[in-house]
């Protein structure tokens, strides 16, 4: 067995291991004890930083090549327990304005290319810099300053505390080869993370080193395009002979289950693919291996996507097509130019909009200058029909989040138009409720809450003196989420269809039946279910999808956060098209009470009746540069399609087609019906099957069951 395939089930039990949290929130307790409280909250947070960083144990595995681990080996006694609940006390009389707390977004990538090329030394170098030219009397940014450079420091000892122990555990190995491992290893940290890196393991070592750094003061950062950073340092090492391609691999696989140790299932990102900064077409040996070792690793983590170009080489997306062939759910594809057309319309410059990251699921952030909030909030617009039909009342579960009385007579919506008047006008009030809290927790993170050490590595936080969340970033964007989408263009079209086109039943009875979920009227749920339904190339529902689909973005236009930030829609769901669809009545389109929303920008589940392409020719008519919040378009493909040369050219020509057509971007299942209800039964058999859910893969098993039952019922396509 080789040390991949060993270190296999080694990095997935680790990721399900959560004794690290104890002692992490010990040391953060003690932290706050101990530090008497500074004049300024991001002074504050960087004590918490520092003793995280300079208190937390050096661990290393027996197989790891990358080192920067969670230990598991703190048992908390009751001393431990006390000083925990201590601090809480002090934390919650103080909230929100203590300064303990991180300005984290968990969806940006730090500048690794400035990490790597200046280190640590030299961005120190840069803040003294700006330092030396602040106003004495500007304690604001000199209290940022200081902040960053208390963090910064204590990454490079922190680092220090890392070589020492790998050189002494290379003293006493008694195996050669693991004995020259761990001596290259400690040399790894030799020069980096505080000087500029050399070739490309110490490299690689000091980005996943800073990486997890910053997942363990929980400011998360993630891995961003792999093959373009580090590129530079494989096609040297290659050169010169100290690296072969095949130890690039073990080394990008060692990578592969070090994301699965420290996030778990959580979606990190590695993308490969797209564009240089400067505009040039990105595809070289480290694009392919990071997408080859998908199926060398067989787990979860991280979300690898490809950038998809025109020039994209045909092998490439052949590569990509076996590991989904084979059940890994990824890679998933996004169309390159429609992303960057739809950030340089946001106000993104060329070359940043040029270099970005699917920052988790979907969402789109570009690399090493932004502080986005995704996914913020998640809105459900299909209790607009909720509202309207109870007469200005929630039918079932949750509130409908409508904060200003909108009064519904239903007798005097007359007309189709009428109906749809109203509801654009709750939407609008669903909308403007949901965002109230979103606008004040920004202006409460801005200023008490702060970044120090991730802000040293996001561009223009140290030129402006500000901390990326309080205006230091360039972009400050925030991308509402709205699972349901496609259930509010569906049951649109069957009011229109049912009430008014064909007068079956009135919004009355309408209203009744949503609000007994269809009892004992299955022949009228049939009829509902069976009226026209986006995602089918029809251009009554599809029309309806783009009215609502610009009425949202032009809604959102309205809103700004303190620091300047636009608003962009979304259009994926994460887990929380099942949470929403768990307190939403039924609805007209025929989804029953409880049911998961719909979670993608496609048909409904199991409501794409005329074949995967009809899906793409619906969402083509919407505008998906718009959507930089993020768009998912989920397909799910027979094993059997799947497992022919026939069947995956297929599905390439799709790809081509979809990409042709300025759709955003697509992901993949193939996975046997049997399998997932067999999963259900038997979940200890089924531990690692992976299923793409909703903008992210994740295990089936681990699925709250509403969502299982919604990942079943989509469409199983058997040809295209």
């Amino acid at each position: 067995m080789n040390r991949t395939e060993a270190y296999r089930q080694i990095a997935f039990e680790n990721g399900n291991n959560w004794d690290w949290v104890a002692q992490r929130q010990y040391l953060i307790s003690k932290a706050i004890l101990d530090n008497p409280p500074p004049y300024a909250h991001n002074l504050r947070r960087a004590q918490i930083e520092c003793a995280l960083l300079d208190e937390y144990p050096v661990t290393v595995n027996h197989l790891e090549l990358l080192v920067g681990r969670y230990d598991s080996g703190f048992v908390p006694e009751q001393y431990h327990r006390d000083i925990i609940e201590h601090s809480s006390r002090v934390n919650t009389s103080t909230f929100p304005i203590n300064g303990f707390d991180s300005n984290a977004t968990y969806h940006r990538v730090i500048d690794y290319e400035k990490l790597l090329h200046k280190g640590i030394r030299g961005i120190l170098e840069e803040l003294d810099g700006y330092l030396a030219d602040t106003d004495e009397n500007d304690l604001e940014k000199y209290a940022f300053y200081q902040a960053s450079r208390n963090s910064l420091e204590a990454v490079v000892r922190f680092a220090g505390r890392y070589r020492e122990a790998l050189e002494k555990m290379s003293c006493v190995e008694e195996d050669k080869l693991r004995k020259a491992e761990l001596m290259q290893m400690a040399a790894n940290f030799a020069r980096a993370p505080y000087l500029p890196c050399t070739h490309f393991y110490e490299a690689m070592q000091c980005m996943w080193f800073v990486q997890f750094c910053c997942k363990l003061i929980e400011d998360v950062t993630l891995t961003g395009r792999l093959d373009q950073y580090l590129y530079p340092y494989y096609v040297q090492d290659i050169k010169d002979g100290i690296l072969t391609k095949e130890k690039a691999l073990e080394l990008i696989e060692q990578l592969y289950y070090k994301h699965n140790e420290i996030y778990n299932s959580w979606p990190a990102s590695v993308m490969v693919g797209g564009l240089d900064r400067a505009g040039t077409p990105v595809c070289n040996e480290l694009t392919y291996l990071c997408v080859k070792a998908i199926a060398t690793t067989k787990l979860v983590n991280p979300s690898v996507a490809v950038c998809y170009t025109p020039e994209m080489p045909d092998d490439l997306l052949d590569l990509c097509m076996q590991c989904i062939a084979d059940g890994y759910t990824r890679p998933s594809i996004f169309n390159d130019r429609v992303v960057r057309e739809g950030l340089e319309a946001a106000g993104v410059e060329k070359e940043d909009a040029n270099y970005y990251v699917h920052s988790t699921c979907v969402e789109i952030t570009p690399i090493g200058s932004s502080n986005i909030e995704v996914a913020t909030p998640y809105i459900n617009l299909v209790k607009a029909f909720e509202y309207i039909l109870g007469g200005g009342k929630q039918l079932y579960g949750d509130d409908c989040h409508v904060g200003r009385d909108i009064p519904v007579c239903l007798d005097e919506l007359k007309t189709f138009d009428s109906f749809f008047t109203m509801v654009k006008k709750v939407a609008a009030e669903i909308i403007h409720t949901d965002l109230i809290p979103v606008r004040e927790m920004l202006y409460a993170k801005s200023h008490y809450r702060s970044s120090p050490l991730v802000s040293a590595f996001l561009n223009d936080c140290l030129a402006r003196g500000k901390d990326s969340g309080a205006g230091g970033a360039k972009y400050n964007f925030v991308y509402p989420c709205f699972p349901g989408f496609i259930n509010l263009i569906d049951s649109l079209a069957a009011v229109k269809k049912a009430v008014y086109d064909e007068e079956v039943i009135t919004l009355g009875q309408l209203a009744e039946l949503c609000r007994t979920n269809f009892a004992d009227a299955e022949e009228i749920r049939q009829y509902l279910l069976n009226c026209p339904k986006f995602g089918n190339d029809l251009s009554e529902p599809d029309g309806l999808g783009v009215e609502l689909y610009e009425f949202i973005k032009s809604e959102l236009k309205h809103y700004h956060t303190s620091v300047g930030g636009s608003f962009h829609p979304s259009y994926f769901a994460w887990i929380k098209h099942g949470e929403l669809g768990k307190v939403t009545s039924a609805t007209p389109d025929g989804r029953r009470q409880g049911e998961a929303l719909s979670e993608h920008l496609g048909a409904v589940q199991g409501m794409d009746r005329n074949g995967p392409l009809s899906v793409m020719y619906s969402i083509e008519k919407l505008d998906q540069r718009a959507g930089i919040g993020g768009i998912a378009t989920n397909y799910r493909f027979s094993k059997s399609i799947m497992g022919s040369q026939e069947g995956r050219t297929a599905v390439k020509n799709l790809i081509h087609e979809f990409m042709a057509n300025d759709c955003f971007e697509i992901q993949f299942n193939v996975v046997n019906q049997e399998d997932l209800i067999n999963a259900q039964k038997y979940p200890e058999k089924y531990r690692t099957l992976l299923v793409r859910v909703a903008g992210y893969s994740d295990y089936f098993v681990n699925l709250d069951p509403v969502i299982q039952a919604e990942i079943i019922k989509r469409s199983e396509h058997a040809d295209i």
